[in-house]
């Protein structure tokens, strides 16, 4: 046991408000063994007025602690600790109590807007369903607070979205539906789960800058949930830094973020991609470990500062300059950045197009506009060329009408000298030269198959050459380039975390043998160490093969690290291309240039 004496930690000053006030947080799931946690020994406060960062990698336990925190167990978890709300103790309220309070002065935006929203109502009736429930609000006033809740979150045309179902919206207007719904009733406490995820950078930072301006008006409490580490520095006052369930450095957000100490968060603020540098960052090796570990550094396997003294006792947390740290040797490691590398390329071995885009329109049933409007580009072979723009400006429905999802209005396009319509009229060897990777690797994978099954399928459907005898001789081999275990293939993707599901999509995609592999906002919803992963592999994959790529993406540094050339898009219109070097260093459109400027520098 380490003897190593605990300063006083630090925490907020006396002066501020604490509106809720977790100790001791930890959970358990039913089925771990005694004295197993998924969240350990977790200590919050959340200050009136203030917005609380909590950051990690996926699994680390902050979807946990957010919903533990208000009391709301999503599969019986097993919850000790206190969770004091105006002095009284969430975990000792009455169910009914706590329908009092979810929604009305404690609100709780989650992931996927889609998911969290009734799809079977229009919007405009969720939101008033809130407000009937919540406050004494008259008709008149309900609707012209529907009406400024979802103009102040940048819901376009307000008057016909209240009528408009959840499947109407794009994944970016869904997510701004569910912070106006979440806003409705003015909270006290507002839990927010990676709430900017599926949005562009412009809209992201209307967002951010109107839940700051909420939280300093209104005085609610905000806890944070992010990877995006240069938002949460740009809009947060203090953050919190966990790992395999515990908090291993907290403190006021520029201190942690600017200066870190803990090993753990060194790496992640080293490998976040930057604006300024093309170069990407490889992920940390290995992976969290998938329950706390109180005996030992849980991040010891992973750390090249390990010492054996960091696997003999508990780590306690120390504070140090204004930060709480959890190392033993947080007073003897010098801080270094990882040194950054550029991509796998290509070889490309003839400048003749691979895919011929010419004056493309798309105008879906009962639209007023154009979703694509006069489209032309040409895809060289081996190139990788990236799509960004705001929700809604035509991105995603381009790789729709390429992967023949959708039937082009007017216009010209073909692929290796082939016209190419809907995928109902391609040929086998047609649709395996041209896979479409999705955004949400969730809904993609079929939950009732295994991930064997789900990779054998694209084998059996695209590579006829191949014999079943050699199916899994061929996916051990994919395995391996993906970097999943051989223990990953009979399970469900639910048992996987979200980057292995993304890799096994990527997996999956490449059993085809693709020449062309569209990718929709693949690494949207992983945290950077995951998404350095997954472009490093989806690079070297793409190289070995000279696969092209179109990557549609709102994460701007990251199109920096993978992108040959850069089409920016507006309300269907293409408004600049160029090579990313123009774009990313000479962007020559006024919208290019709010785009760039709206991206938080870290």
């Amino acid at each position: 046991m380490h003897t190593q004496a605990i300063a006083k930690l630090v925490a907020p000053n006396e002066s501020e408000e604490v509106v809720l006030k977790i100790e001791g947080l930890s959970v358990r799931y039913p089925g771990m063994k005694e004295g197993t946690y998924t969240v350990h020994g977790v200590d919050l406060e959340l200050v009136r007025g203030t917005i609380h960062g909590l950051m990690g990698e996926s699994g680390c336990g902050k979807s946990t602690t957010a919903l533990a925190s208000i009391a709301f167990r999503r599969s019986q978890e097993i919850i000790d600790g206190k969770a004091l709300f105006a002095g009284k103790d969430l975990f000792t309220y009455t169910h009914r109590e706590l329908l009092s309070l979810w929604g009305g002065k404690v609100a709780f935006v989650a992931q996927s807007a889609f998911q969290a929203l009734n799809p079977s109502l229009t919007i405009g009736s969720q939101i008033e369903q809130v407000l009937r429930t919540h406050t004494h609000l008259d008709r008149s006033e309900i609707n012209t607070r529907i009406l400024s809740l979802l103009s102040d979150m940048g819901v376009p045309l307000p008057e016909q979205a209240v009528k408009r179902y959840p499947f109407q919206f794009s994944g970016g207007q869904l997510q701004r539906v569910a912070l106006a719904l979440a806003l409705a009733c003015r909270p006290q406490v507002l839990i927010l789960d990676e709430p900017t995820t599926g949005l562009d950078v412009t809209t992201q930072e209307v967002i951010s800058a109107l839940l700051k301006k909420i939280a300093q008006d209104d005085g609610i409490s905000i806890l944070y949930i992010s990877h995006d580490l240069a938002l949460l520095k740009s809009i947060a006052s203090y953050i919190s830094v966990m790992y395999a369930g515990q908090i291993v450095e907290s403190g006021v957000v520029h201190k942690v973020l600017e200066t870190p100490k803990h090993p753990y968060t060194r790496l992640l603020v080293g490998i976040t991609p930057k604006l300024s540098d093309s170069r990407l960052i490889p992920g940390i090796p290995g992976a969290p470990p998938p329950h706390s570990i109180l005996d030992s550094c849980a991040f010891a396997p992973r750390c090249e500062h390990a010492r054996p003294a960091c696997e003999a006792g508990v780590i306690p947390l120390v504070a140090k300059d204004s930060c709480n740290v959890r190392c033993i040797r947080v007073n003897e490691i010098p801080l270094a950045p990882p040194d950054g590398s550029s991509l796998a390329r290509p070889i490309t071995s003839s400048n003749q197009p691979l895919l011929i885009v010419d004056q493309l329109e798309l105008r879906y049933p009962g639209a007023k506009f154009l979703s694509i409007d006069k489209l032309s580009f040409k895809l060289m072979r081996g190139e990788r060329v990236a799509i960004v723009g705001e929700s809604g400006s035509g991105k995603s429905s381009v790789l729709r009408v390429i992967a023949g999802i959708s039937a082009a209005s007017d216009g010209y396009l073909s692929f290796d000298n082939q016209r190419l319509g809907l995928v109902t009229t391609r040929t086998k060897q047609l649709c395996s030269s041209i896979q479409l990777i999705f955004q949400n690797a969730d809904s993609s994978l079929n939950p009732k198959h295994t991930v064997r099954k789900l990779l054998r399928r694209s084998l059996i459907l695209f590579r006829p050459e191949i014999r079943e005898p050699s199916y899994d001789s061929c996916i051990s081999n994919m395995l391996r380039l993906i970097g999943l275990p051989e223990r990953v293939l009979d399970v469900s993707p639910s048992a996987l975390s979200g980057g292995q599901r993304q890799r096994v999509a990527i997996g999956r995609c490449f059993l085809a043998k693709p020449k062309l592999v569209l990718c929709d906002e693949i690494t949207s919803a992983l945290d950077v160490s995951v998404q350095a992963s997954v472009m490093t592999l989806l690079a070297e994959l793409t190289a070995a093969n000279g696969a092209s790529v179109i990557f549609v993406s709102h994460d701007l540094p990251v199109v920096r690290a993978i992108a040959d050339r850069v089409i920016v898009m507006r309300k269907g219109q293409v408004v600049e291309i160029g090579t990313s070097e123009e774009i990313f260093c000479r962007p020559k459109h006024p919208y290019t240039q709010s785009l760039i400027s709206a991206v938080p520098e870290f």
